[in-house]
């Protein structure tokens, strides 16, 4: 039997370690090339979504106040800035720059510092000649009228809303259809039985037969989903307050409250219905109910309601609401404005 012997001289061995080596090597930059992928991208993935956050809250913070008509761009640029680190973790957002693609949007730019410098440090990508990378974040918001989605189940006519504004409100809404000036804060009641004493104003114009201002709920809730587009929304006749609202008049003190505004109804009873033209920003300050038990929470500054009157006090205002469900359109705006974020 032949066999065959292979003698492996000590160059052999010395090929063997130079290739082991080579292919150590080789795989040592291809694993530190995965780590830098892995942790330096992890790094910047991290710190883009603190300067997200930081500016996703600025540009609210400001689209807010521009809602609210106080678009002034030096007290923006203050507002973003503020905004921008309070809402980053770790504080290093800074506004970069505010910028208004149209009349009622806004976006800002957040870094890590004003000039979009100050870059972040990158560790394991250094070894490849790559020690810093440029992260900022941007964001868009926009404003404008509520046009969809759920209120508390209560409308009056647009005569009374007319009828209550003071002449220089008056003056504005006619010359521009929008309610937007600083409102006075005068405590008013809204009756339910009261017919509007305003040039134009009719009694077909008041609400229906068998009506008294409140809406068809949502299933169980204390919500009427209104949507200006569809324009009509169902009456729920009767005069008592709807006992699963009780609970809620408490809150209504607090914050201001978007009501729709009806320009004409039609029918009677459970056929009823309101044609909604636009949702004013109200404040609530006292009531005066009926239901079981009846419902009394006076305001001293309103006028008077005694004996069979029945109605809310309170006031028109400005009001802004972040509050998810609701959407803006091009509908008349009557100091009631929704804020989104678009990008």
């Amino acid at each position: 039997m032949w066999r065959i012997k292979f003698r492996l001289g000590e160059g052999n061995l010395h090929d063997q370690h130079g290739a082991t080596a080579v292919m150590t090597a080789i795989l040592m930059v291809v694993l530190l090339a995965f780590a830098a992928i892995s942790i330096d991208v992890g790094i910047l993935y991290a710190q883009r979504t603190q300067l997200q956050n930081g500016a996703d809250a600025a540009v609210l913070a400001v689209a807010n106040d521009c809602a609210r008509g106080t678009c002034d761009h030096g007290a923006n640029d203050n507002t973003g800035n503020t905004f921008a680190g309070a809402n980053s973790n770790d504080g290093a957002a800074l506004l970069k720059g505010i910028s208004y693609p149209t009349g009622n949007s806004v976006e800002v730019t957040v870094s890590k510092d004003a000039a979009g410098g100050n870059p972040v440090t990158l560790f394991f990508a250094n070894i490849f000649g790559i020690s810093q990378a440029d992260v900022s974040a941007s964001a868009t918001a926009a404003w404008g009228p509520p046009e969809s989605g759920n209120t508390l189940p209560w409308t009056f006519g647009k005569c009374i809303f007319d009828q209550l504004l003071t002449q220089v409100q008056k003056d504005e809404l006619a010359a521009t259809g929008d309610f937007t000036g600083n409102p006075v804060g005068t405590h008013l009641l809204i009756a339910y039985n009261e017919t509007a004493r305003y040039p134009g104003c009719t009694d077909d114009l008041g609400n229906p037969s068998g009506g008294f201002g409140w809406l068809d709920r949502v299933g169980s809730s204390c919500k009427a989903s209104i949507d200006v587009g569809t324009s009509e929304a169902g009456s729920d006749p009767g005069i008592d307050f709807p006992g699963v609202c009780v609970d809620v008049l408490p809150s209504l003190l607090e914050n201001p409250t978007l009501i729709p505004i009806f320009s004409t109804s039609g029918g009677s009873g459970n056929n009823a219905t309101f044609t909604i033209y636009g949702f004013a920003a109200f404040q609530t300050t006292g009531w005066r109910l009926s239901g079981n038990p009846a419902l009394n929470h006076p305001d001293s500054l309103a006028p008077p309601c005694g004996g069979s009157c029945r109605g809310i006090y309170g006031f028109f205002t400005r009001f802004v609401s972040l509050e998810e469900g609701m959407t803006f359109g091009n509908g008349p705006n009557l100091g009631g404005s929704i804020v989104r974020l678009t990008n």
